[in-house]
């Protein structure tokens, strides 16, 4: 049999590093449409000599009147291929209501969820799906019209983790080429031609217009233009890698990052770094351009500015990080006596400690050496009536609070050092040291991970 083009771009993707290799097994993603049917046929072909065996995996998405008849041509022609096919079904349109999302993202969620069920059935070592160099181009165009930065517009890599892209290289003239010299038949999906998928609408209108009018090779170029990003990005992503270290902690679902270290950062990087911290908090979906600069934003901000986030999360400045997190619930009023010297348990795992010090007073983020009058000590949430020592008299605890820009919604849960109505310690934010010498000083400390 003579070569195809398709079948040269799989030779040389199966030779590419990261290619599944010899032993291993491959779950072949099939639509039944043109492009999947050409890819599973070229794995065929190439699979004897590499020593890979394939399976073919098709889902039913429950979508269109046709699916049956989808299903059972995808049957007829693995028969005729000699390869084993996997079948699924799923409730797209009901995951795209009760996600809220679209059902394009619903089909794709789905259909990937299927595919890797499938993969680990058959302890396979990659997931091969038959996007193009058109689908490629079509892609950037779409990431381009959504504002992505650099990652975004890399669009689709050959290997992205277990997803294989075997045909990345290849046009979809030459996937309609191969199947002429194979009389290989395939099916058409009738909602590629809905104009109300902005995707078809830059398949059919836009594309076509850049070649007529503008650059006759436009899918190539934006294609290529896509590869040179990817490799790009790549060299950024070790870079925003090596930044995460610096700046970032977690613990469990919440990140911690250093603000003084985030702004020094190139802002290109520290944009990475918030990203990531999304990510790995909720994941991004509903994140769009503006929650990344707010969180720049943030991050020069003063200490307890707040900014809610898509999934139920908010970030918030405290001492000299960010904490992202899930939103916090309102939380009830508490108070425990703090002996000096001694150590008090919060509620969130917090814990503040007291041991006697000399003076004079003074303050850093999360530690204080107070000058405290004699008597009991209190750790507790505010009350009516709190006073905090201002400069040559006192100020209300509450217009405290105001003036220093925290959230009303976060004041019931500050820890607070007091001897009876006189705030002596807020940690984070500093009252004025007492201007005469006290006959007590008392070093306080908060330790536990989470400041709130």
């Amino acid at each position: 049999m003579r070569p195809t083009l398709l079948l040269t771009h799989a030779a040389r993707a199966l030779a590419a590093p990261g290619a599944p290799c010899a032993g291993q097994t491959v779950v072949a993603g099939l639509s039944g449409g043109p492009d999947s049917v050409a890819m599973l046929d070229a794995l065929l072909v190439l699979a004897p000599a590499r020593g890979l065996r394939v399976v073919a995996a098709h889902l039913d998405h429950g979508l269109r009147a046709t699916a049956r008849d989808d299903a059972a041509f995808c049957r007829d022609l693995c028969r005729r291929l000699g390869v084993p096919l996997r079948e699924g079904t799923a409730d797209v349109a009901g995951r795209a209501q009760r996600d809220g999302g679209g059902v394009e993202e619903a089909a794709r969620e789905e259909r990937y969820a299927f595919l890797r069920g499938v993969k680990e059935a058959e302890e396979a070592a990659a997931i091969a799906v038959a996007h193009t160099r058109d689908d490629q181009a079509e892609t950037l165009l779409l990431r381009l019209l959504r504002g992505a930065g650099r990652r975004g517009l890399a669009a689709m890599r050959e290997r992205s983790g277990d997803l294989w892209r075997p045909m990345l290289a290849v046009s979809r003239a030459e996937v309609l080429a191969h199947l002429c010299a194979r009389e290989l038949p395939s099916r058409e999906d009738p909602t590629n031609a809905d104009p109300s998928f902005l995707r078809n609408r830059v398949r059919s209108e836009l594309l076509p217009y850049l070649e007529s009018r503008l650059n006759p090779s436009a899918r190539e170029t934006l294609a290529r233009t896509a590869a040179l990003l990817a490799e790009e990005d790549d060299l950024l992503a070790e870079m925003a890698d090596a930044l995460w270290t610096r700046v970032a902690r977690r613990e469990g679902q919440i990140a911690f990052l250093d603000r003084q270290a985030l702004m020094g950062a190139p802002r290109a990087l520290a944009r990475r770094a918030l990203r990531r911290a999304l990510a790995e908090t909720g994941g991004l979906r509903g994140v769009g351009h503006d929650h990344v600069e707010g969180l720049l934003a943030l991050a020069g901000g003063v200490s307890g500015r707040r900014l809610p986030l898509p999934g139920g999360r908010e970030a918030f400045v405290r001492f000299g990080e960010i904490r992202l997190g899930p939103r916090l619930t309102a939380a009830g009023p508490f108070a425990f006596d703090l002996p000096v010297p001694g150590r008090v348990e919060l509620p969130g795992g917090q814990a503040v400690v007291a041991r006697s010090a000399d003076g004079p007073a003074r303050a850093e983020e999360r530690s204080a050496v107070v000058a405290a009058p004699e008597g009991p000590l209190v750790v507790r949430s505010r009350r009516a009536g709190d006073r905090v020592r201002a400069g040559i008299g006192d100020v209300s605890l509450k217009r405290f609070l105001i003036d220093r820009r925290i959230p009303a919604d976060l004041r019931p849960r500050l820890p607070l050092v007091a001897a009876g109505n006189l705030v002596l310690w807020v940690p984070g934010l500093t009252p004025a040291p007492a201007t005469e010498p006290a006959e007590r000083y008392v070093r306080l400390e908060l330790q536990g991970a989470e400041a709130r």
